[in-house]
């Protein structure tokens, strides 16, 4: 497998508050990789460094061999990266119908675009909500809702925060087999998750995370 997403020498700040250190990790071209580690151990802001979300500078940040380290969010989008956050940010006054709808980009590189069908396939709840808001839904279907949104992107690597936050335990399992489900399709995904079961049979290889440090590469059976 080629390399999709490669990091190298990634720092980032809060303020003047330094919280990664020298993170190094790997991401190759249909893998499910995991951030693990607790609370505040830099998972999350390994993803949202990635995605220029905060303040960050790093030796080298490459997607599919492209250095992506100074671009702005839109541009790193704009090149195939998606990112789902931890808070499930939906837009509450649009239907399941129009949240997917504005977010629809035409795939790359001759991709194949993900449809309605493939979507609710994924995730047959979002075809029985269609027309109702999103700030009438749970949790979890706001967090179905949200990956869907992403999708509609037609995103190369996908980076998932703590998908199994806050999660009926039937949603969790909900959730595992939707990415397993990403993986047989193709699709790359770099996810963080302080729930080691959760992660446990469903990633190719992780990272420990700790106090803003990616201590060390391990292997999952899948």
């Amino acid at each position: 497998m080629t390399s999709l997403l490669e990091v190298q020498g990634l720092k980032a700040w809060y303020g003047r508050a330094q919280v990664l250190f020298d993170v190094a990790l790997e991401v190759k071209t249909g893998e499910v990789v995991a951030l693990l580690g607790p609370n505040g151990s830099g998972k999350s802001t390994t993803l949202k460094a990635i995605m220029g979300l905060v303040t960050r500078s790093a030796e080298r940040m490459q997607f599919d061999g492209q250095e992506i380290a100074g671009l702005a969010e839109y541009q790193i989008a704009r090149q195939g990266i998606g990112y789902v956050p931890e808070d499930r940010r939906v837009f509450q006054g649009l239907t399941v119908r129009e949240n997917l709808s504005v977010a629809q980009r035409p795939p790359q590189n001759d991709r194949v675009a993900w449809s309605l069908d493939g979507l609710f396939s994924l995730f047959p709840k979002l075809e029985q909500l269609y027309e109702r808001r999103a700030g009438e839904m749970s949790g979890g279907e706001q967090q179905m809702l949200t990956i869907a949104r992403t999708l509609m992107g037609n995103p190369r690597l996908l980076l998932l925060d703590e998908p199994s936050e806050g999660l009926a335990p039937v949603v969790v399992q909900q959730m595992r087999q939707a990415i397993l489900s990403l993986k047989q399709e193709g699709l790359t995904v770099l996810l963080s998750e302080q729930n080691p079961a959760f992660a446990e049979g469903l990633i190719d290889r992780s990272y420990r995370m700790d106090r803003g440090r990616a201590l060390a590469a391990g292997k999952s059976a899948v």
